[in-house]
């Protein structure tokens, strides 16, 4: 599929976090992981590019920091295993690219809500997500969320080196090392029988909310949002919340829905 690569300079930190436009995805796309590769030799920064790790298994985070710490070209200069945190510390020490973990139950947001709040915080900064969920699904997730790359956890790491590099330079387009290979993409929905809306209902009903709750945080009426949560249950063929319950569970264990 056709994909646009942008031409302009990339923004190093200390610009990362300014406001300026969030990057927007075409709607279609082709491979462009060699047009970034022969752009970044024209376009190298003459300092490290800045990375923020964030993953809540300290043993990872630490792994991947010493890993890109070997590189020239990389400065690992925030290591967090807590998402607000690396919020807080983000606008303290801009960061070129953000290397975050998708799925930490433990946290205050999810991975969708984490990567939407980057977008807005940090609006010129890649975001790369890595994930040991189901690849299709997450992949699919980050890139709805605004993410610019998605690596699963298992993939060799020098992967997760060109990955920063190709993004950093290249925001406008989105890239993926699902297959093993790095390539620019435009994923297809998990489920194409749901709409986006009606994802985002169960994704929220998946973390606890009631309808009226979901309804005021997304700024719709209770009736809407009763709509979509019945339409989305015929589709599935799910005949009861207990039904709906028991899906949702496993679904959102694997990272799905963005």
């Amino acid at each position: 599929m056709p994909h646009r690569l942008s031409h302009a300079a990339p923004v190093l930190a200390g610009q990362a976090c300014a406001a300026h436009p969030p990057a927007t995805y075409p709607s279609s796309a082709q491979p462009a992981v060699a047009s970034a590769r022969r752009y970044m030799l024209l376009s190298r920064p003459s300092r490290r590019l800045r990375v923020a790790i964030l993953d809540d298994h300290p043993a990872v985070a630490v792994g991947l920091s010493a890993y890109l710490g070997e590189h020239g070209d990389f400065e690992v200069a925030l290591t967090e295993t807590n998402a607000v945190a690396l919020a807080h510390q983000l606008k303290r020490h801009p960061c070129d690219a953000a290397v975050i973990d998708f799925f930490m139950p433990a946290q205050s947001w999810d991975g969708v809500d984490f990567i939407r709040r980057l977008r807005r915080l940090c609006p010129d900064m890649a975001v790369i997500t890595i994930s040991a969920g189901k690849a299709h699904e997450t992949e699919y997730a980050a890139f709805r969320a605004g993410a610019n790359g998605f690596l699963p956890k298992g993939a060799p790491l020098s992967l997760l080196a060109e990955l920063i590099r190709t993004t950093v330079v290249s925001r406008r387009a989105f890239f993926s090392a699902r297959t093993g290979q790095l390539r620019a993409t435009i994923p297809d929905p998990p489920d194409s029988r749901l709409t986006n809306a009606e994802r985002e209902i169960l994704r929220q009903i998946a973390k606890g909310f009631s309808v009226t709750q979901i309804s005021g945080r997304l700024l719709r009426s209770k009736k809407t949002v009763s709509t979509h949560k019945r339409r989305a249950m015929k589709k599935l063929g799910l005949a009861d919340d207990l039904a709906l319950a028991l899906y949702l569970s496993e679904k959102f264990e694997q990272n799905v829905y963005g």
